[in-house]
């Protein structure tokens, strides 16, 4: 009886050992070995290169809202996204003075910046 025992246990487990042994992973013997670990170091960037981009864009979401009396200067180019900005009428408002030609005043955010329609240059701005 111990003998059938025996002999029941040792084919389990060399059945076991078989069955790990097909499910590891084979090795690619027609490629060298340092190729090999240079596709897997180029995987492992591309990975660290997926994982980074969303926290910059996190980071870019987070970003203030611009404020032009504090972030711009006169002299300085309005940003394209601003140029297509509300224009304010220069009558309806008495801290605003009558733009020259090729001037407009414009509203961002809570300040008046006044631009240069041609260069798109900043002439002024005043704080609401």
């Amino acid at each position: 009886m111990n003998t059938l025992i025996k002999a029941i246990v040792l084919s389990v487990s060399a059945s076991v050992m078989a069955a790990s042994a097909f499910a590891a992973p084979q090795d690619n013997h027609n490629q060298p070995k340092h190729v090999e670990q240079h596709q897997v170091e180029q995987h492992k960037k591309q990975g660290d290169q997926h994982k980074k981009q969303p926290v910059v864009q996190k980071a870019q979401a987070k970003k203030h809202t611009v404020k032009p009396s504090r972030d711009w200067k006169a002299g300085q180019v309005i940003p394209s996204q601003y140029r297509k900005g509300q224009s304010v009428d220069h009558k309806k408002y008495s801290k605003l003075t009558k733009p020259a030609k090729n001037q407009q005043w414009m509203k961002v955010n809570s300040d008046y910046v006044l631009i240069n329609t041609v260069d798109h240059k900043i002439v002024k701005i005043i704080k609401d």
